[in-house]
């Protein structure tokens, strides 16, 4: 005991200046069971070995965790623990049942006589431990796992907030379950004869055959058939089958989906100049409606995931994040065929996302080159050398994830992208495996970091926006930072769950939970734009302005200061909705143009409170499409409305038509900028539809246009996201013009 007590404070001591795991939550209390599993473990052989009763072995090993327990206690006099009950449930779960566990196998060990018995334990932990996850994460799409020994791991180290599945508690239940069938066995192997202990070994044993069996159900485990059972809609494409909540999405969105994601996959087999041999093959892609379902079925609840080492290609997504994700997650399966054997990517993480990163298609926004300039010129201590010196760090696992998500990405990004630019993407794809820049390129890693420096030093612009995306982004600390990890407070508990409760359209218990955040924290706006939002599609537009008017904080927001104007709108305050309109339009960066411009639109309608009602009405995009239509006099903005309503609506055909006629709604005497933001924005929302609806000549018109005017302006991501868009306009013509050959149709 004296040697496990020596253990333990060396343990704790080892654990006091660790980030992450000096403070009592998931990840020490997993460190503290699986040491313990072999700490109790042995002592308790020890202790059998002199026949010490096993109840008394027991209670002594379970009193030892409190070695380590009032040391992560301590540590919070640096390391704050804002969820401290939580982190002493989870010691208990996993430290605690372990050491049960452990104490009964050695209980069952000790009667059985055999040599070794430490070794025995040993190797019984070691096994479980390894074989535990290698058969959940290895065979799986999921990103938690379950395990005797250590506990578990909850989800993906980028999730901030924890998925606290029922599948943990069963899952240890059934530890316990196993403590108690080796206790039987070692009372059997003793001369136990009792009627109990011989019908309770087949019992347990039963019990847990049966608990295996239907560990997909009891969310033990989650196998890719239980996901698509649960998930119940499928699109099947050329190179990608969609699998997503038929409950949730209609089979038109589905549809529309399914296109987007085979236009990623060309363009990706494109820009990697990828022989037929090279491709991914067939890539499954898993839409959740929900961050709650993702997490039920996978353990990660906000973060996109692309399990590589899976032997199917797949990606699992949130809905709500398939545009800026989509992209980033099949370009890792893009890595596949060059990656490690069986890992299928490379060793070097930073090389892995930097891979990714730079294989996105163009955004309207900075690109990786903007970002990182832009924080080297905020960094007047450390600039472009200094970043280069310090690559090589953010290749390795530890030195990626242990700094910021978005400077790690980021940098990154911008150096592969580089490396694609200048020296194509054969070489790229030979590095890729192993990160042997010398053997690939000629030249060590370090000269390459100084070239891309260099290169970026070269450059005579930066986007406007970057400083503010740096500002905000690049500032956002490590989950190694973080005070209090895990944490999520009471108030936003409470937003999720009016989020929960009106995807079930419960109004009443959304407004109640809403209200209830904001007594916790008064100046959430999170909570405060929700309020307001639900109060305006229940007709509450004084209730409204009185709430926001009076609002002290986050008076600048765009999206409070369109949601004031939506109130001032519909009460007929017209002057005051226009001024908070052209605030909300100042506030947004320029590279955000849908959203600007859908801002100008609510102001061209502004003196219409019943075009506004439909607005903020909530519901379905058709069924606002359908209530506009129904409205009379149909200005030019009104149909701008109605085609940016049926494109939702995924009615391509309706959108294209409506665009036709819609000429200037904008009103004359706003801003020369509005008009050129205007104008670009509804050449891109033209082509898209006109594309969506097949009427690719005039789709490549618009989007021509659009990208001439991108360039005329300056805004080179749109731009190139325009080319991006004629080049799937003109394959899915040739592909149209193909089939009608095919047919015996004139082209």
């Amino acid at each position: 005991m004296r040697r496990a007590a020596l253990t333990y404070l060396l343990l704790g001591a080892a654990l006091m200046p660790v980030p992450l795991l000096n403070v009592l939550h998931v990840e020490s209390a997993a460190v503290v069971a699986f040491v313990a599993f072999f700490v109790s473990g042995w002592t308790a052989l020890a202790a059998f070995a002199r026949d010490k009763k096993f109840g008394r072995v027991w209670g002594q090993n379970e009193a030892l965790l409190a070695i380590p327990f009032t040391f992560l206690t301590a540590s919070m006099l640096w390391a704050p623990n804002c969820a401290y009950g939580t982190g002493v449930g989870m010691y208990l779960l996993f430290p605690g049942v372990t050491v049960t566990l452990a104490v009964a196998l050695a209980y069952a060990l000790s009667a059985t006589g055999w040599p070794r018995p430490r070794w025995m334990l040993g190797g019984i932990g070691i096994g479980i431990a390894v074989v535990g996850p290698l058969y959940d994460l290895g065979l799986h799409p999921q990103f938690y796992t379950y395990n005797h020994v250590f506990g578990g791991v909850l989800g993906p180290i980028y999730d901030e907030q924890l998925a606290f599945r029922p599948g943990l508690f069963v899952f240890r239940g059934m530890t316990l379950l196993w403590a108690g069938l080796a206790v039987l066995v070692g009372q059997r192997l003793r001369g136990d004869v009792r009627p109990a202990v011989r019908a309770g070994i087949p019992a347990l044993a039963l019990l847990l055959g049966t608990a295996y069996l239907f560990s997909a159900e009891l969310g033990l485990n989650t196998p890719a058939w239980y996901v698509k059972k649960q998930l119940g809609g499928h699109v099947r494409t050329a190179h990608v089958d969609v699998y997503y909540d038929s409950t949730a999405m209609e089979a038109d969105a589905a549809r529309d989906l399914a296109a987007d994601h085979g236009h990623a996959y060309h363009r990706l087999s494109e820009r990697l100049d990828l022989t037929p041999t090279e491709t991914p093959g067939r890539v499954q892609s898993f839409i959740y409606p929900n961050p709650d379902v993702k997490a039920r079925l996978t353990g990660a609840r906000q973060t996109s995931v692309a399990p590589v080492w899976l032997e199917s290609p797949q990606v699992h997504l949130l809905r709500s994040r398939v545009a800026e994700s989509l992209d980033h997650e099949l370009a890792h399966l893009f890595g596949r065929p060059f990656g490690l054997p069986l890992l299928n990517a490379s060793w070097a993480v930073g090389l892995v996302e930097g891979w990714a990163v730079a294989l996105e298609a163009p955004r309207s926004g900075p690109s990786p080159d903007d970002l990182v300039l832009a924080a080297a010129a905020a960094d007047t201590t450390r600039g472009l050398s200094h970043r280069a010196d310090a690559l090589a760090d953010r290749l390795s696992p530890l030195g990626f994830w242990t700094g910021r998500g978005a400077v790690s990405y980021t940098t990154m990004g911008s150096f592969v992208g580089f490396l694609l630019d200048r020296y194509g993407a054969a070489p790229l794809k030979r590095v890729y495996a192993h990160a042997d820049f010398k053997a690939v390129y000629g030249v060590p890693l370090d000269s390459l970091a100084h070239a891309w420096a260099e290169h970026l030093r070269q450059r005579t612009w930066v986007h406007r926006g970057a400083h503010e995306v740096v500002s905000t982004t690049f500032t956002h600390p490590s989950l190694f930072e973080t005070r209090c990890p895990h944490y999520v407070p009471p108030y936003r508990r409470r937003i999720q769950d009016a989020r929960r409760a009106l995807r079930h359209a419960d109004t009443t218990r959304a407004l109640q939970a809403l209200h209830t955040a904001l007594d916790r924290q008064p100046q959430s706006l999170d909570a405060h734009v929700r309020l307001a939002r639900l109060r305006l599609a229940q007709g509450q537009a004084s209730v409204v302005r009185q709430q926001l008017d009076t609002l002290s904080v986050g008076t600048a927001s765009p999206v409070v200061l369109q949601t004031r104007a939506s109130a001032h709108a519909i009460l007929g305050n017209v002057t005051a909705a226009r001024e908070l309109l052209a605030r909300a339009v100042q506030a947004l960066p320029p590279h955000r143009g849908s959203v600007r411009a859908s801002v100008m639109l609510v102001d061209a309608v502004a003196h219409r409170p019943d075009v506004m009602e439909v607005l903020v009405g909530g519901g379905t995009a058709a069924r606002q499409a359908k209530r506009l239509a129904a409205l009379p006099r149909h200005t030019p903005a009104v149909r701008a409305w109605q085609a940016l309503r049926a494109s939702a609506a995924h009615k391509p055909g309706t959108a294209h038509r409506l665009w036709a006629q819609v000429e200037a709604p904008l009103r004359a005497d706003r801003p020369p900028v509005w008009s050129r933001t205007w104008a670009l924005q509804k050449r891109i929302w033209q082509a898209e539809a006109a594309r969506r609806a097949g009427a690719f000549g005039v789709a490549r018109a618009h989007a021509t246009d659009a990208a001439r005017q991108a360039r005329r302006y300056g805004a080179i991501g749109t731009s190139r996201r325009m080319e991006v868009l004629l080049r799937r306009i003109n394959r899915q013509d040739a592909v149209v013009q193909e089939e009608r050959g095919r047919n015996g149709l004139p082209r």
